[in-house]
Order: C-alpha cells, then structure tokens, then sequence
C-alpha cells in the first residue's frame, strides 16, 4: 500500500524538458561559431540537472567564455524570451489529474521534488489549477547540491512523515532516477523519446500518465 507519491515537474507534470533542453543549446550554439564544434557537443548532460549545476556544465561546454553569474543572467533573459507567451496549462500532461484524484481518494500523500526553483513550480502548478493536490513542494536550490544527489528525496519523505518503502517516485531524467534510487525509492520513469535520456535504472517505466496510473495502483494493491 502507497503512503505518498512524489513527482519531478519539468519533463513529469509538465512537458518542459524538452522547451528548456532547446533553449539550452540554442544558447550554448549562440557561443560557438565552428559548425563542426557544435556537432560534437554533448549537450544530454544538461537534462536534469539543478541551476547551480547547469550553469557550471554550460561554463565548460562554451570554454568559461563567460561567468557563472553572466550565465546565469544571459540565460534567463535568453530563455524569458522564448517563453514569454508559455501558457503552462497548454503543456500540463492532463491525465495527472487521474493520478491525483487516485492519490486523493486512497489517502496518499503528493509532492513535488524539483530542480526549478520554488515560486516557479508555485507558479506552473497554480496556473494549472492543480496546487490544492499537493500537500508538499520541495525545490532543489535549498540544498547545496540537487539533484543526482539524493539530499532533496531524502528530506521530501522525512517531512511526509512516510515510509520510504511505500513511497513511489515519478521522474524522467537520469540525474533524477538516480537521486531517488539513491534515497532508496522507486522509480517510474515517464517515457522521454525525444532526448537522449537514460532511463534504464528505473524501476518501471511508463508511456503516459494513464499507463503510469496502472503502475500505481498496482503497487497501492500490494
């Protein structure tokens, strides 16, 4: 029997990943005037990761020809610009709704661990009318280190108040399967085709929020 759900927002509640992977290395090619250069980059290393940490991987990838703190300032002006018009309820994944009047109606417990920062997620999750579900919001920038560091799973359960054992974690990046694996949870992995993800060490994977509704009440039935 599940005592709580925990989700990732970016890439798991709404369809985001790939918008800000895109932006990302827009940014990143803005930097890089060789075309052959820009092929070879590596930029899967950017999914997932806390802004701390995806500001120091961008410093290596353009060759620290800015600051982490000009990074930080660029990109976010770079990336509002793109987004200006985002309507974040266009991107909901629709069917969550299912799992959290599942998650209501059995009693268990909901919350966010996410990388973004906390009044982002605030914002995302009330433009989608979803918030009053949830009855814990966890953002990764009150810990030194985020996600693939399990610290923020770890303090997610202990503020639930729940048995780790009954907690099932919902994620799409690598870096954020494994901080959950780490904690020792389990994993469901929503399905990402588009990036190259490494989901493999999740536990179960699913294609939608519907088929990931399976997973989960299966596992309340055990």
């Amino acid at each position: 029997m599940l005592e709580a759900i925990i989700f990732d927002m970016d890439g798991v509640i709404i369809d985001s990943e790939f918008i800000d992977f895109a932006n990302q290395t827009a940014f990143i090619g803005s930097f890089i005037d060789d075309p052959q250069e820009r092929a070879q980059l590596d930029t899967s290393v950017l999914v997932g990761k806390s802004y701390q940490d995806l500001y120091q991987t961008i410093a290596e990838l353009i060759k620290h020809r800015l600051t982490l703190a000009e990074i930080e300032q660029q990109l976010d002006k770079y990336s509002a610009q793109s987004v200006k018009n985002l309507y974040y309820p266009d991107i909901l994944r629709h069917d969550i709704r299912h799992i959290l009047d599942f998650a209501t109606e059995h009693h268990i417990k909901v919350a966010v661990a996410s990388s973004s920062r906390q009044h982002h997620i605030e914002h995302v999750l009330n433009e989608c009318g979803i918030r009053p579900h949830f009855d814990l919001i966890v953002s990764g920038e009150h810990f030194p280190r985020s996600k693939p560091d399990p610290a923020i799973y770890n303090h997610t359960v202990a503020t639930l108040q729940v048995d780790k054992n009954k907690v099932i974690v919902i994620e799409d990046s690598h870096y954020g399967i494994a901080a959950a694996k780490s904690a020792g949870l389990s994993v469901i992995a929503y399905e990402e085709t588009r990036l190259p993800i490494d989901q493999s060490s999740a536990d179960y994977c699913g294609k939608d929020m519907n088929a990931i509704l399976t997973i989960i009440q299966c596992l309340h039935q055990q």
